[in-house]
């Protein structure tokens, strides 16, 4: 059964020795996803193939082969405009009048950068020293990459990515500009993490987002968006260029009028994947996949992808046997885990056709009795009817299970939502809890409602929405909530 664990990156606790070093140490950024994350992925065949083709991964190798074996001067063997135009030259980036442009300087430079942590290149004596490196097989000088096996390209593209990480936010810093306090080198993996979060795809705009707050850790909030400010109006949003990098070495792919859509590679995926040390399950076909794999797609995947899943599995099943099947999931979660059991609610009255009778079992004999409130809830909307004020047939929906449904829901979007996006979780969480349990969206309503029922997981709500909802009034209004709880459930002890 998944649990939803708050994962850190985790490569930072290797940090002095390898990849690890390559890591920013300011901020052990918050990934909140499925312990098992459900996955469609190629095999490593396919995987391999596609690395090949990467053509920056490819110069680097080329370059390895063009510096050569013998220890060369980094300044005066690499970066010489004599040393310049002839790796140029060899590498094809040569502009048609024959001159080494500015464009082409900095594509030696990020090629440098690629060949090294791609394990290429070798540098000594304080990088002033560099030559290819002798552990690793010589190329044939243009690139090629079919003499290496398939673990060794993948190993090779890792290596590449881990400069991306680590210099690829510091490509859009211009020559000679002190970015400070913002901090761009070390921190290019965690929009990429970001991405994965999301289920592998968002826009270039939630992409900006997060390097915005990536480079502002540590910065109050007003200073950080104000330095930003200044910072892209005089040099520009660092995030096209980060993107461009990203997608030139094969890690996304960018779609949609102006590449406004940002979707991670199945190479992308698969090594972050890894670098988090998260389980993956290969999912089986549609008529094989369970309702609790279905569940964790929706946590694990973006919609697009969640959709495609959702219909496959649709296809195959009878309506009402769909909603029956994912209800059942729900009856051995463990107690606390409101991310899973949300998630497998919604997804259930999302489902269209001939599906009362399931949602009457779980309502009258659920599988489980957390079940039992929502779904009282779901058969009260389709017959146009509020459960807080006339339930549906036959069914009764008590005071406490509107205090128990929305506490589950705000509880639910605190397990789904990373630090950065928690406030306007809780935020809207609330609303829509508070029109669910009270049918006038107050929150003033629900709060009373929560503190007088004898429930702790309401008591735990009001701390998590005086903690992290973004209104002070609202979070000051919980916290006094919450003081109130506590003092009834302290006067109910016998003495």
């Amino acid at each position: 059964m998944p649990r939803l664990q708050a994962r850190q990156t985790g490569i930072l606790a290797d940090r002095g020795a390898g990849a690890g070093s390559l890591w920013h140490a300011l901020r052990m950024s918050e990934i909140v996803m499925p312990a098992t994350l459900p996955v469609r992925l190629p095999d490593e065949a396919e995987l391999a193939a596609a690395a090949r083709l990467v053509l920056p991964l490819r110069q680097a190798r080329a370059l390895a082969d063009w510096v050569g074996d013998t220890p060369v001067s980094r300044a005066e063997g690499f970066r010489s405009p004599r040393a310049r135009l002839d790796a140029a030259q060899s590498l094809g980036l040569i502009a048609s009048d024959g001159t080494v442009t500015a464009e082409i300087v900095d594509r030696l430079e990020w090629l440098y950068e690629v060949a090294y942590h791609a394990g290429y290149l070798h540098a000594e004596d304080h990088f002033t020293l560099i030559h290819r490196n002798e552990d690793r097989p010589p190329g044939d000088g243009t690139g090629g990459m079919d003499d290496l096996a398939d673990d060794e390209i993948l190993t090779d593209w890792k290596g590449a990515l881990d400069a991306l990480f680590a210099h690829g936010l510091e490509r859009a810093v211009p020559d000679g500009s002190n970015p400070k306090p913002l901090q761009f080198h070390g921190t290019g993996a965690y929009p990429l993490l970001r991405l994965l979060q999301l289920g592998g795809s968002a826009s270039a705009g939630a992409v900006s987002e997060e390097i915005f707050a990536t480079v502002t850790e540590g910065l109050p909030a007003t200073h950080a968006r104000q330095r930003w400010t200044e910072w892209t109006a005089k040099h520009g949003d660092p995030t096209r260029v980060f993107l461009r990098l990203a997608a030139d070495l094969g890690a996304v792919t960018l779609d949609g009028e102006d590449s406004e859509v940002v979707t991670l590679t199945p190479l992308g995926a698969l090594t972050l994947i890894k670098v988090l040390k998260i389980d993956t399950e290969q999912l089986p076909d549609a008529a094989a996949m369970t309702a609790h794999q279905l569940i964790i797609c929706r946590m694990g995947m973006g919609d697009e992808a969640f959709g495609r899943e959702l219909a496959g599995w649709l296809a195959v099943r009878q309506e009402a046997g769909t909603v029956r099947e994912i209800l059942n999931a729900l009856s051995d979660i463990p107690e606390g885990d409101y991310g899973y059991l949300i998630t497998g609610l919604r997804i259930a009255a999302g489902i269209d056709g001939d599906t009362e009778a399931a949602w009457r079992e779980a309502a009258t004999a659920p599988p489980d009795d957390r079940v039992r409130p929502f779904a009282i809830a779901e058969l009260s909307r389709r017959a146009g009817r509020s459960p807080w004020r006339e339930s549906a047939q036959g069914l009764e929906f008590l005071d406490c299970d509107a205090v128990v449904m929305a506490s589950h829901t705000i509880l639910a979007s605190y397990a789904l939502t990373g630090r950065t996006a928690r406030g306007e979780g809780i935020r809207r969480a609330l609303d829509e809890a508070a029109e669910l349990a009270t049918g006038s969206a107050s929150t003033a309503e629900l709060f009373e409602r929560m503190w007088r029922s004898r429930h702790a997981v309401a008591e735990h709500t009001l701390d998590v929405i005086g903690e992290w909802h973004p209104d002070k009034k609202t979070a000051k209004a919980a916290r006094t909530a919450a003081m109130k709880a506590t003092s009834s459930r302290r006067s109910r002890r016998p003495a």
